[in-house]
């Protein structure tokens, strides 16, 4: 029998808690939001939500045919579509490559914008500690590292 479009696809419900994706298992399907919330973690730490439907998830491994880099989990009951073969899908529907170059994109300024704001954060830490030094008071230096652990800590959690 020969395949149709519907045979690429097909669609499965994952509830609180269950992995959609494992960081590091090789990336065999590429992943559609159709309801639900996601979270992402990188070596357990959270790094996003998604709950935007039609949004891409696992597109980077699928893309590059390597590894998952994130673990992906259902947040809330979700809803995903599962494409099987990402070339014949883009073949198929054009439009869908045209959404995750889009993704791809808004999801790289997003990194970008991040970095900045670390960079300057560490920049700022950096210079707290030379005065600290410069001045001998460490009270500074000391209301940084709970300050960072602070946010180390919801970013783990949160």
């Amino acid at each position: 029998m020969a395949n149709t479009a519907n045979d690429n696809k097909s669609f499965k419900e994952y509830g609180p808690g269950e992995v959609v994706i494992k960081e590091g298992k090789l990336a065999e399907h590429l992943y559609v939001l159709m309801s639900g919330k996601l979270e992402v973690t990188v070596k357990g730490v959270k790094i996003a939500e998604i709950s935007d439907k039609g949004s891409f998830v696992g597109e980077i491994a699928s893309l590059l045919r390597c590894r998952r880099i994130a673990t992906v989990s259902a947040a809330a009951p979700s809803k995903l579509m599962v494409i099987g073969n990402i070339t014949r899908h883009f073949e198929e529907n054009p439009a869908a490559a045209l959404g995750i170059a889009q993704t791809l994109a808004s999801r790289i300024m997003e990194m970008n914008d991040k970095l900045v704001t670390y960079q300057k954060e560490v920049e700022n830490w950096i210079q707290l500690g030379k005065d600290a030094i410069r001045s001998q008071d460490l009270t500074p230096v000391r209301e940084a590292l709970e300050e960072m652990q602070k946010l180390l800590l919801e970013g783990k959690s949160g």
